[in-house]
């Protein structure tokens, strides 16, 4: 059943971001740059607490909660990229239709790194520096540099429906 939701929530919210946009333009555009805030101050609280608390509870349930909100934020914020690339053809809009997607790649990407480490698997030098360089460093980076794109984009989306 849960499967069902999460495609019918890949479907669905993309045409809610486009609904949103088009006909109230103005908070389309709203929610389009605080979604990626919002993004990104969770992944933040996410990795402090995975900094000081290690592997274990606040950063695991932070964790989950930073992918489901990606699962159900990127897809809306497609939506309303979507509909600016489509009706206005700006190359902004485009750019940050692949930024907004990617960004999502990008989450699922740092959570399966996660069970990677070395709490999960065998242990030994080559295993732990992989995990560090990936999940501790690499994929973090990647991702917060696309929210913050995301976040850049939206705000000039913003800008110039004024």
């Amino acid at each position: 059943m849960s499967e069902i939701l999460k495609f019918l929530a890949i479907v669905l919210l993309p045409v809610a971001g486009w609904a949103l946009r088009r006909w109230a333009p103005r908070i389309g555009l709203l929610v389009n740059q605080w979604l990626p805030l919002g993004l990104l101050g969770l992944w933040l609280a996410e990795g402090i607490a995975g900094i000081f608390a290690g592997p274990e509870a606040p950063h695991r349930v932070l964790a989950h909660a930073a992918v489901l909100a990606a699962w159900l934020a990127a897809p809306l914020g497609v939506g309303i990229f979507l509909y600016g690339a489509l009706t206005e053809g700006t190359a902004r809009s485009w750019a940050g239709l692949a930024v907004t997607g990617l960004s999502m790649i990008a989450v699922l990407l740092t959570a399966v790194t996660g069970y990677t480490g070395p709490t999960r698997a065998s242990t030994g030098a080559e295993h732990v520096l992989r995990f560090e360089i990936l999940h501790l460093f690499a994929a973090p980076v990647l991702t917060g540099g696309l929210f913050l794109g995301w976040a850049v984009l939206a705000r000039r989306d913003l800008r110039d429906a004024r």
